[in-house]
């Protein structure tokens, strides 16, 4: 590869560069008619971490009346409490009742 040095050449090529990434991730083969699923992929353990780096403290708790600060404060724990709940949501389109 060559570097990129115009603004347009940068721009085309990360659009370029996601679109092969989130292709891989998206396609799945149905083995009963080889018919071709989209799937979107699931929220990851990086992206709830990221997510509990970036939101701000002092934030008004939501419905559950739990403070963002505690999330922080658990830190991996809250990541692997958050990640399965968070893929339901994502999948259900449904937030959970309990």
């Amino acid at each position: 590869g060559r570097d990129l040095m115009e603004k347009e050449d940068i721009k085309k090529r990360w659009r370029e560069y996601t679109e092969e990434l989130y292709k891989k991730d998206t396609q799945s083969i149905d083995e009963n008619d080889g018919s071709t699923i989209e799937l979107e992929p699931d929220i990851s353990e990086s992206e709830i971490k990221w997510t509990l780096e970036c939101i701000a403290n002092n934030k008004t708790p939501g419905i559950d009346e739990i403070p963002v600060e505690l999330f922080k404060i658990l830190g991996a724990d809250a990541v692997k409490i958050l990640l399965p709940i968070c893929q339901q949501i994502w999948k259900t389109q449904q937030w959970p009742k309990d």
